[in-house]
Parts: structure tokens; C-alpha cells; sequence
């Protein structure tokens, strides 16, 4: 029970005890005044009549001492006058045996008034003339005391109540402050903090407030410092200095991040030789200008690509991760990268100096890290040895038999006739390896031949199909979980259905609101997304609140842009990039930044999950890292009906 419940409670209590002791109190006078008043009037009734029938009784007129008794009885409230003469041994006798109106039975049977009677001998001298008897009738009593009661009691009820409206009214207030310090503990324990409580105007509680405010403040404070400590660790180990964009080792991590998810597209090495020149002639500063050009060149033309990636690997090489099923939107990318570099360059150049060639490589399905590298290394060595602003292209013409248009009849035909198989992949926690979720996989299977996500993928954003390609997993989803009691799955959400306003609307009616599904779907939204689209993200992620549901991020610490937006959009859950876990058993690999972006989920209360584990000596150097669960081939996906 909250202190104030049990304050109110009290106070209610003690207030009743006060109003029942003084309406007792009350109650007792009242009934001992009209039973003392009843006592008297049949005394002195009896007195007086006796004066008065005495001289009717000496001349034995008893037609006379009717007349008095009778007119005594109907000018009181009696219930018997009885005078026995003597002489005559005659006995004269009035009774009202009416019922008392006005009063309930049940109070009568009370028993508050007993019968109260008076006897008296009337005489002449030393002659007894008759034998008086009156007897009082209560009734007059139960009413004043009902009526008076009655009365008093209700007021007691009305003071009674407004006596706890204000107790309750004045309870809040002052307790106010009490429940600001609990509700600020309650977010200071979710590692929120958004607001300073005001000062109350209580001594004590004022001390706590200015405690609590200086604690909330302090750790919001070092939340900050920790996700810049994070920030700055990353960039030391994933982020060219000059550039601004990723090093080798970033660029490996995506790259291999890329492969296990079975991407599908083309790695660019692109040389600018004229930096070594520009060096030589004209200084460090000239040539880490171009470098920064450069990168801004390389950004400009990827703008919107959200699942590329960009590197500075060498002193005059970048690299580029470009995800597409279009062998000839490569070749038009490397173009264009060619000529922005050229028009960076004011001054004329020999046409024997070239600016920039491009290695390109198309990705075959099965082909490792190790090999697509090669394969582009070649390619620039080749384009090296021809012309400036060479473009040379290697690549296995087999994954390209398919068009973009090819791809997307096939997505629209899997959409149409349900060819969407499903696996899940259970996400476990390292402390006692039960299963916190399970990610849906989805592939289309036709004719025999599967074909998988990252395949589609790029298709589906290509001609905007993401908003109805994710409705139609959403709802089959929902399916899976009605058939599968005990199974919770975590839905991935593609950039294109966090801008779409019909996904959104279509999200906010459709979401099940029994607490079947409540608790077992899981939004899973990219980390992209959430820095390029606040607005949008923050709009669907309120009406996944609202309904109830949890959500995640995917692919959390890829870009080098600010953690702090943890502390904002609370999500229950981070998913690490895979660019990052998939190198902790390697030799000489520093874990520092792993580690910082884990610690700044966990202090701002978001559980971590390591992606695409594959062998249980990861999951045992990752158990070490602050991190919460994790989730891979090590725990393979099984299909779900």
C-alpha cells in the first residue's frame, strides 16, 4: 500500500473515531435529557392532578373527576391515567395505545425508554379518597430523539466527507514531492534523465529533492561522457582521421557483416594517385584538403545508399561497399566518381596524369572476404595500367542473370502467390541461455530455388516496395505467433516503410492489442534510419509504444554519428553490428570500442545482443564485453509454418 493510502487511510479512520465518539456523546445526553424530561412531566402531571380531583372525590363527584382525568389525558402525551376510588370501589381508566408514527420499528424495539409510572394516594385529612396511577407514553421521546438524531447524524456524514475530500486534496499536495522523488527514482533506475523536480516547500523533503536533482544530474552528465568516450574510441579504431570516414578495419567489418548476410552487389577500390603529387608539391595541408574533398565526393554520391559503406584504406585509396543487383548502376557509380574527383582539380593536368581509376567487383554468392578483395585489387591494378579515369569490372556473370525488373516481378509474384518462407533465429542470453526472441527470416522459394533476402533486398528499396513487402511479413507474422503460443519474433523494419505515411497509419489499426501477441513482437528498426529519419522513427516508435509492443535497433554502432539518441528513444534493445563482433577472436583486435558502445547501452538500461555468432569461442569473448545476449549460426534458424 503507497505511504499515501495508508496516510489517508489512517486519517479517515481517526476522523471516523472522533465522529462516532462525539455522536455518541450527543446520542447518551439527548436520550438521558428526554428520559429525565419524561420522569418530570409524569411526576408533576400526577401532582397537580391529584390537587385537582381531590375536592371531586370529598363530595364523591365522580362524573367530575372523569371530566379532569380525561381532559389531563388528551392534553398530554400518557399511555395510562388510572384513579381507583375507594368509597366506591369504582375505578376510573384512560389508555392510548396508539403506535408512534414517524419512527422505524427497528428503533423503537431499542428498548431506549423504559415505561415510566407514578403512584400516588389521594386523601382528605387522614381519609384515603382513591389510588392515582399514571403511566408515561414514549413515544414523544423516540421522536425528538429520531428526528434530533436523524438530523445530526447527517451532518456528521456531510462534515464526515468533506472532511476526507479535503484530506485527500491536502494528502496529494503536500505529497506531491514524495511521489516526483519516487517517479524521478523510478527513471533515474531506467537510466532517465530528462528532468529536475521542483523544490517543494517541506524542509525535509526539499533536502531529498536537491539530493535526488544533483544525482539525476550527475549521471546524466557522465551517460554523456561515457557515450562520447564511446564516440571517441570508435573513431580512433574504425575512423580515418584525415577523411572523416571508416579505415581498413571498418571497412573489413561491413564488408564481412555484408557477406553473412548474403548481400548481393559490388566493392569499389578507388586510386587517386594525384594525392602523392599534391603532397610533394604542395604539402601536408593541400593534400589532406583533396583527402576531405574527396571523402565529401565519395558521400554526395551515396546519399540515400543506407546500406553502403565508405573507407579510407590507404594514403591515395578509398574503398566503397555498394550493395545493388545492377551490374551497370556500378559501372555508372565508378563513372561518376571519376568525374566529380576530376572537377575537384583546378588547375590543368597533363593528359598523361590521372586523377582516379576504379577497380570494380561483382560479388558471387560464394565468395569470401579474402577473394572479393583480391578481385577488386586487380581490377584497380588494371585500371592503374590504362588510361585516367579508368573503369575496370570483374565479376561473375552468373549472379546477374536476373534484372532489376526480373527482380522485382519475382517479389510482387512471392507478395501475390505466398511464396515467403519463414526461419527464426532465437536471440539467447549468455547468463542461462534461455531464448529472449527469435528474428523472422523471410526468402521465396519457387520452382525449388530459394532465394534469399539479400537478393530481393535491394530490389525491394530500388522500387519502393518496402512499406507493402513489410505489411505482408507484419501480418504473417502475426499469424505465426497465433499458431505458435510460446514463440516471440522480432520483425525488421526497412528504411523505406519508416517514411511511407500509409505503413504508419496502416501499423497504428492494425496492431493486435490482445495480450496473446502484446510481449511477443518485436520491432527491430536500423540504426541508420534512426540518424537519418528522426522524425519519422520517432512517430512509428510512439505507436508501437502506445499498442504496447517492444522495439530494437539493428546494426547499432555501424555509423559514426551520435549514441546519445538511446537515452531519448529508449529502445528495449540493441542489436551490435556484426562488423564489429565478427572480429573479437582475431588476433591484435581491440575490443575498447566494442566494449565503450556496449557499457553506453547498458547505462542507459538497454539490453545488448551480439549478432551473426558462430562459434562458441565467440560467445565466450563476447560474455566479457557488456553484452547481453547474442545471436548467430551458433544457434541456427529453423523454418516456422
Amino acid at each position: 500500500m503507497t505511504l499515501y493510502r495508508q496516510l489517508l487511510a489512517t486519517m479517515v479512520l481517526l476522523f471516523g473515531l472522533l465522529f462516532v465518539a462525539s455522536y455518541w456523546v450527543q446520542f447518551s445526553s439527548t436520550r438521558s435529557y428526554l428520559a429525565e424530561q419524561q420522569q418530570t412531566t409524569v411526576t408533576n402531571t400526577a401532582t397537580s392532578l391529584g390537587l385537582a380531583l381531590t375536592p371531586y372525590l370529598e363530595t364523591g363527584d365522580k362524573v367530575g373527576a372523569e371530566s379532569v382525568i380525561k381532559a389531563v389525558f388528551d392534553g398530554g402525551y400518557y399511555r395510562e391515567v388510572r384513579l381507583e376510588l375507594l368509597a366506591s370501589n369504582s375505578v376510573i381508566s384512560e389508555e392510548n395505545s396508539r403506535q408512534i408514527e414517524g419512527v422505524p420499528d427497528w428503533f423503537i424495539h431499542l428498548g431506549l425508554f423504559p415505561d415510566v409510572a407514578y403512584e400516588t394516594v389521594l386523601t382528605s385529612g387522614w381519609l384515603q379518597l382513591g389510588k392515582l396511577r399514571i403511566v408515561g407514553h414514549p413515544g414523544q421521546a423516540y421522536f425528538e430523539l429520531w428526528s434530533g438524531m436523524s438530523r445530526l447524524a447527517t451532518w456528521f456524514v456531510v462534515a464526515f466527507l468533506v472532511t476526507v475530500l479535503l484530506l485527500m486534496r491536502a494528502l496529494r499536495y503536500l505529497l506531491l514531492p514524495l511521489q516526483q522523488i519516487c517517479e524521478q527514482a523510478v527513471e533515474i533506475e531506467q537510466h532517465h534523465f530528462n528532468h529536475s523536480i521542483p523544490l517543494p516547500n517541506t524542509f525535509e523533503l526539499r533536502q531529498v529533492v536537491q539530493a535526488i536533482n544533483t544525482l539525476s544530474g550527475k549521471l546524466a552528465v557522465q551517460f554523456k561522457e561515457q557515450a562520447q568516450e564511446a564516440e571517441h574510441l570508435r573513431e580512433r579504431v574504425y575512423r580515418d582521421a584525415v577523411s572523416g570516414l571508416g579505415n581498413r578495419a571498418y571497412f573489413v567489418g561491413q564488408v564481412n557483416a555484408w557477406i553473412a548476410e548474403g548481400g548481393q552487389g559490388g566493392v569499389l577500390l578507388v586510386a587517386v594517385d594525384l594525392l602523392e603529387d599534391i603532397y610533394r608539391n604542395e604539402g601536408f595541408a593541400a593534400r589532406d584538403n583533396m583527402v576531405k574533398s574527396i571523402a565529401g565526393v565519395l558521400r554526395d554520391l551515396l546519399q540515400g545508399k543506407e546500406d553502403s559503406a565508405l573507407a579510407r584504406i590507404s594514403a591515395t585509396e578509398y574503398a566503397v561497399l555498394y550493395p545493388t543487383d545492377d551490374k551497370d548502376r556500378l559501372r555508372d557509380l565508378a563513372e561518376q566518381i571519376n568525374e566529380r574527383i576530376a572537377s575537384l582539380v583546378v588547375n590543368p593536368i597533363d593528359d598523361g596524369q590521372a586523377l582516379s581509376v576504379v577497380g570494380v567487383v561483382m560479388r558471387e554468392h560464394s565468395e569470401d572476404l579474402s577473394g572479393l578483395l583480391t578481385k577488386a585489387d586487380n581490377a584497380l591494378t588494371r585500371a592503374r595500367s590504362e588510361r585516367r579515369g579508368a573503369v575496370v569490372m570483374e565479376g561473375d556473370e552468373r549472379g546477374h542473370q536476373m534484372g532489376r525488373l526480373a527482380w522485382r516481378d519475382l517479389v510482387q509474384e512471392a507478395l501475390r502467390s505466398d511464396l515467403l518462407r519463414f526461419k527464426a533465429q532465437p536471440a539467447c542470453r549468455f547468463a542461462d541461455g534461455s531464448v529472449i526472441h527469435a528474428e523472422l527470416f523471410a526468402s521465396i522459394s519457387k520452382q525449388g530455388h530459394d532465394y534469399f533476402a539479400g537478393q530481393f533486398m535491394p530490389a525491394i528499396e530500388q522500387f519502393k516496395m518496402g512499406a507493402e513487402f513489410d505489411r505482408h511479413i507484419l501480418e504473417k507474422a502475426m499469424t505465426l505467433l497465433d499458431a505458435n503460443p510460446e514463440l516471440s519474433l522480432a520483425i525488421n523494419i526497412m528504411s523505406g516503410s519508416l517514411c511511407a505515411p500509409e505503413f504508419v497509419q496502416w501499423l497504428e489499426s492494425s496492431l493486435p492489442t490482445g495480450s496473446s501477441v502484446r510481449g511477443r513482437l518485436f520491432f527491430e528498426i536500423p540504426e541508420v534510419a534512426i540518424m537519418k529519419h528522426r522524425d519519422e522513427v520517432t512517430k512509428i516508435i510512439k505507436v508501437i509504444r502506445d499498442n504496447g509492443f517492444a522495439w530494437g535497433v539493428d546494426h547499432y554502432g555501424r555509423h559514426f554519428q551520435s549514441l546519445g539518441y538511446l537515452e531519448t528513444l529508449q529502445p528495449a534493445y540493441v542489436k551490435v553490428d556484426h562488423g564489429y563482433t565478427s572480429q573479437v577472436l582475431e588476433e591484435d583486435t581491440d575490443t575498447s570500442f566494442l566494449a565503450a558502445v556496449c557499457r553506453t547501452a547498458h547505462n542507459a538500461g538497454v539490453m545488448t545482443i551480439a549478432t551473426r555468432v558462430e562459434y562458441e569461442a565467440q560467445v565466450a569473448a563476447l560474455a566479457a564485453l557488456h553484452i547481453d545476449g547474442y545471436q548467430g549460426f551458433v544457434r541456427p534458424a529453423t523454418a516456422i509454418e
